[in-house]
Formats: C-alpha cells, structure tokens, sequence
C-alpha cells in the first residue's frame, strides 16, 4: 500500500490579498512559513520514502521547510501545479467579481456548470493530476511519499477517488494552508483517509 500525506503550500502574500496565483506565484508570509515549520514537527516521525512538488514557487518553498534535515529525493511536477486560472490570474477577487461576476460565481458556487474558457477544466485538472498520483505509487508500493500541492488539485484528487461528481467538488472540509491530506492506494483501489488535517496548528 502507497500512503500518500498531500500538503498544500503555506500561505501566500497574494492569498493574503485574495489575489488569485493559479500557475502564477507569490512567496509565502510570515504565517505560512511558520506553519510549514510546525507541520515539519508533526511530520518528524513519518519515514517518507520520496517527496514530490508542484513546480510552482510556493510549493517549493513550502516542500523545503518541510524537508529540512531529511535526506529526501525531490521531484518537481508541473502536473502537481494549481488550476490554471487564465485572465483571472494576478487579479483580486474583488476585481474578477466587478467583471466577471456570473462566471466566477459558478466557478466557486456551481462548479459543474462553469464553462472553462479561459481556463484549465476541473475534469483537466483531475486527469492530469490523478495520472500523477498512480505514476508516484508504481514507482512507491509499500511507501510513503510527501507531496506538496494546491487547494483546487487537491480537491479534484478527492472528489475523484471518493467517485462525486463535479457539482460536489467544494464539499467541506476547506484545504487551508498546511493542512494535510492522507489518501492511500491498494493495487488498483483507492482510498480517502483524512481531509485537510490541521492538527499541527491547534
């Protein structure tokens, strides 16, 4: 069995702002590294065998708080990386709301009715990312691997392995920052163990 511990990054200076990143980038504040330091405590006893990252910057940073003193092998993926966000991308929310208030709307409230124009799909974000995961556990049976990714690629991992439909992709809990998320896979099965666990901050 491959046991997987998916992370998403720290929190952002644009996160702060409720600037939307996707596949753009901004470094982690003061908080979201101190709460990578306090999950690199909680994760100490944890052997990992492998880690893997989305190539995006604040993944990076995150993935190297938590791999400090390990003697870890790496691997950045692109296909790790956030939803790509289009026009959206380095805007406020306040301002995606003045301009494109329908289709943000049905982005967060109705996702299986938002039509991806300018944007990567919730069903591209799942593809690419689940194909991700099953190429990690071929290569770790019987291991488990720390992964650092993104709030929206995290959800879609879920909301494929539990079988929902798109229309129930937001269902709580919220990936914050730091939490974890623990997903397991048997030969061909899969299963959902925790969803953004925050035990580190309490």
């Amino acid at each position: 069995m491959t046991t997987f511990y998916l992370v998403r990054h720290g929190e952002t200076q644009w996160n702060q702002e409720q600037r939307l990143q996707g596949w753009l980038d901004s470094p982690l504040t003061e908080n979201g590294r101190a709460a990578a330091q306090r999950l690199h405590k909680q994760l100490q006893p944890i052997q990992f065998a492998a880690a893997y990252c989305s190539s995006s910057g604040r993944a990076r940073e995150t993935m190297d708080i938590l791999t400090t003193k390990r003697k870890l092998p790496i691997i950045y993926e692109d296909d790790l990386r956030e939803i790509y966000l289009g026009d959206w991308q380095g805007q406020t929310i306040e301002d995606i709301l003045a301009n494109h208030k329908l289709d943000y709307e049905l982005y967060t409230n109705y996702p299986a009715q938002f039509v991806a124009t300018h944007t990567e799909s919730f069903g591209a974000v799942t593809e690419r990312a689940m194909f991700t995961l099953k190429k990690i556990a071929d290569q770790h049976p019987d291991e488990m691997v720390l992964i650092v990714s993104h709030a929206v690629t995290i959800k879609c991992i879920v909301n494929a392995i539990l079988q929902r439909s798109i229309s129930e992709l937001w269902t709580a809990p919220y990936i914050h920052g730091t939490s974890v998320t623990v997903i397991e896979r048997q030969e061909q099965q899969w299963a959902v163990k925790e969803i953004g666990n925050l035990h580190h901050l309490q």
